[in-house]
């Protein structure tokens, strides 16, 4: 309930990270259904075509209670797009599965290609820093409003603000460049920093949505590729499977261990991003 809290500890910067965020929430949703819908039609499906699924607008995709969570809780979902079995062509399991998939491939790749635009403006933005050394930064004031600086033993990036200097860990930006949006504020302003904070929410949401529905729990797609690969039963989960899947969803959540498996594995993923970046901004004699 972290945005609850902080409405009202801070109203008017919260509704402003809220509505910088809605974009790339709302277009992550809809790629991942738009995903399941093409890979059914691919199938000999058309039901969801039919019904106006096959496309990215979010208003044929968007759940109210589902977009509610992913805003609140960090992660949620869209109206599931709707399959009929009855019409695949070919190997029924076979078609179930790449359907299943479909969603999670999409969000995978939606996550990398912004990852290189998040990534690849955090570069041009160290890119165009001066360095200055370590002993010059110790005796005087540096004339730059920002550069990169030894500190502490530590390379850092320091910008100028007001009457003061703030800076970041130079590792800590790579690392999690999707989360360094204060960083481009203070470098290049609002505008540039909004921009940015949408491109990083679209990354940060389509990675906790490619790994959310990986779990093996019905309803998510996970059961789908577990029971297409392994079970082998009925291609969709009973009715009283469906309903311990949501009170086992509902347990991982409250219990707090669901926030903490997705807050580990896309930490993992940025930092094996950020240390690929750091080695090909150093190659190009960036940093």
């Amino acid at each position: 309930m972290t945005w609850i809290s902080q409405l009202f500890s801070d109203p008017r910067n919260t509704i402003i990270a809220l509505l910088l965020s809605l974009p790339g929430i709302l277009l992550a949703l809809s790629v991942h259904e738009y995903g399941h819908a093409r890979a059914a039609y691919r199938c000999g499906d058309n039901t969801a075509a039919m019904m106006g699924r096959m496309t990215v607008n979010p208003l044929r995709h968007i759940d109210p209670i589902g977009l509610i969570l992913l805003c609140v809780a960090g992660f949620g979902w869209a109206k599931p797009v709707p399959v009929n079995p009855r019409n695949f062509k070919g190997n029924y399991r076979k078609c179930d599965l790449m359907v299943s998939l479909a969603g999670i491939t999409m969000n995978l790749i939606m996550f990398l290609l912004g990852a290189v635009v998040v990534y690849g403006v955090v570069g041009i933005a160290l890119a165009g820093l001066p360095k200055v050394s370590e002993s010059f930064f110790q005796l005087f004031n540096p004339d730059e409003r920002a550069f990169i600086t030894v500190y502490d033993g530590v390379r850092c990036v320091f910008v100028e603000q007001g009457n003061n200097y703030v800076y970041w860990h130079l590792t800590d930006l790579l690392s999690y460049a999707p989360y360094c949006g204060e960083f481009i504020q203070a470098l290049w302003g609002d505008v540039p920093y909004y921009l940015f904070e949408i491109v990083s929410t679209f990354v940060q949401v389509n990675i906790v949505l490619a790994i959310f529905n990986l779990i093996p729990i019905p309803p998510l797609d996970g059961y789908h590729v577990l029971n297409d690969l392994v079970l082998k039963r009925n291609l969709f989960a009973s009715g009283q499977a469906m309903r311990v899947g949501y009170v086992v969803l509902i347990v991982l959540l409250v219990s707090g261990v669901l926030d903490r498996a997705l807050s580990f594995v896309v930490e993992g993923a940025f930092s094996i991003l950020g240390s690929g970046a750091g080695a090909i901004l150093g190659a190009l004699g960036v940093l």
